[in-house]
C-alpha cells in the first residue's frame, strides 16, 4: 500500500491540525517580502514574551530553539553533567543525547506492574547510590502516557536539591494536562531546567520549535552553546500565534479526553491492556501468542494502519505496541481493525458518538 494511504498512528501529534491562527500568521509572513529578508530575531524576543504569558514562567527564563534536541545538548553541556539516571524505557533520544555529551549513564526500570509509574523515592535514592548529579524524567511519560501529579514532582524536586541533584523535567506531552506543569516553578527552583515543545500539542512537528525554562544563572551558560537564528520567523511566529489560541487549547484538551476515554473503553472492550494515560496515545499490551511485531505487520497489510511498535524502546519487548489519539472515524477504524487481526467478536463495540 503506498505510504501516503496509510492511517498514521505511530505519530503522537494533534490530529486535526494547527490552530487557523497558525496559518493565518504563516500565510501574513509569506506575504510580507520585508519580513523574509531580514533575518529572524536573534532572541526570539516576541516569542518568548508569549511563551511566558502561556506558561506564566518569565521571558528571561525562556530560551528557544529548532527542536529538543538541540536544547537538552546544550544544558547537558551548560551544567556538565558526569552521570545521568535515565528511567527506561524513555524517548530515545535522550540515551544518544547523553552519549554523544560523553555522560555516563545509569537507568533505573519502570515497570508495568505500576503502570511505568516511577517511584520517586526510589528515583532520588537511587541517584544517591549512584553518585548522579542529573536526572532526567519526562511528564506525562513517553511512551506509557502515565501522569504524575505535580505536587508530587515538586516534592522530588526539593529532595533531588538536598542532595545536589539536578532535575531535567520534559513535559512535551505536558499541554494536555496543563495543571501537573511545574513550568512556573523554575525561578524558585535552583536545580529544576523544563523542556517544552509546540510540537505535538499544537500540530506544528514540521516548524520545528522548542523551548527551555532554565534558572536565571543558567540562561546565559545554556545560550551560548545554541547556534544562533535557529528557529526562523515563519516559526517564531507560527508559534507565538498557536500559544495564544485560547479557545484552540481548551478545545483541544477538551477533544482529546473524550477521545482517549472512549478509545480506552473500546481497546479494553477487545481484550487488550490498556496502560492509564492522560497525552494523547495509548500504549497497549498484548498477549505472547499476539507478539506485536506479528499484529503491526498485519494491520498494516490488511488495514493500511500503522501503530508505533515498541520493542525499539528500552525496556520493552514485542508485547507493546503505542497509538496515536486520533479523530472518532480513525479510532474506530482501529479498533474494528485490531478486533479482526486478533480475531475477536465485536458485537458491543461501537464507540458512541
Amino acid at each position: 500500500m503506498p505510504i501516503d494511504r496509510l492511517l498514521d498512528f505511530s505519530a503522537s501529534i494533534y490530529p486535526d491540525g494547527p490552530s487557523p491562527r497558525v496559518i493565518e500568521a504563516v500565510s501574513d509572513a509569506l506575504r510580507s517580502p520585508r519580513q523574509l529578508r531580514q533575518y529572524p530575531d536573534l532572541k526570539s524576543s516576541d516569542l518568548r514574551a508569549n511563551l511566558a504569558r502561556y506558561t506564566t514562567a518569565p521571558a528571561d527564563n525562556i530560551l528557544v530553539a529548532n527542536g529538543g534536541v538541540p536544547l537538552m545538548s546544550a544544558t547537558l553541556r551548560a551544567i556538565r553533567t558526569r552521570k545521568c539516571l535515565l528511567p527506561v524505557p524513555a524517548f530515545g533520544e535522550y540515551r544518544r543525547i547523553l552519549e554523544r555529551e560523553k555522560s555516563e549513564i545509569r537507568t533505573y526500570p519502570l515497570v508495568p506492574s505500576a503502570n511505568f509509574r516511577p517511584d520517586l523515592h526510589q528515583l532520588i535514592g537511587s541517584c544517591v547510590e549512584y553518585g548522579c548529579d542529573t536526572l532526567i524524567l519526562n511528564n506525562p511519560h513517553n511512551p506509557s502516557g502515565v501522569t504524575v501529579d505535580a505536587s508530587e514532582i515538586r516534592w522530588m524536586i526539593t529532595h533531588a536539591d538536598r542532595h545536589g541533584i539536578r532535575v531535567l523535567l520534559d513535559e512535551a506531552f505536558i499541554d494536555f494536562v496543563p495543571e501537573e506543569s511545574v513550568s512556573a516553578d523554575v525561578p524558585q527552583s535552583g536545580n529544576l531546567i523544563v523542556f517544552r515543545s509546540v510540537s505535538k500539542f499544537f500540530a506544528m512537528a514540521g516548524l520545528r520549535v522548542a523551548y527551555v525554562i532554565a534558572p536565571q544563572h543558567r540562561v546565559p551558560a545554556i545560550a551560548s552553546l545554541l547556534d544562533p537564528w535557529s528557529v526562523s520567523t515563519l516559526a517564531s511566529q507560527a508559534a507565538g500565534a498557536a500559544v495564544k489560541d485560547l479557545r484552540y487549547i481548551s478545545n483541544t484538551i477538551r477533544r482529546n479526553s473524550e477521545e482517549r476515554e472512549q478509545l480506552t473503553r473500546a481497546l479494553t472492550g477487545i481484550g487488550l491492556t490498556v496502560f492509564p494515560a492522560c497525552a494523547n496515545f495509548l500504549m497497549l499490551r498484548f498477549s505472547i501468542e499476539h507478539a506485536s511485531e506479528n499484529v503491526w505487520e498485519q494491520l498494516i497489510l490488511d488495514h493500511g494502519i500503522v501503530l508505533r511498535n515498541c520493542e525499539t524502546f528500552e525496556g520493552l519487548d514485542g508485547r507493546y505496541m503505542r497509538a496515536a489519539v486520533r479523530g472518532r472515524d480513525d479510532n474506530q477504524r482501529l479498533v474494528h481493525a485490531l478486533a479482526s487481526v486478533l480475531n475477536r467478536s465485536v458485537p458491543n463495540l461501537r464507540i458512541n458518538s
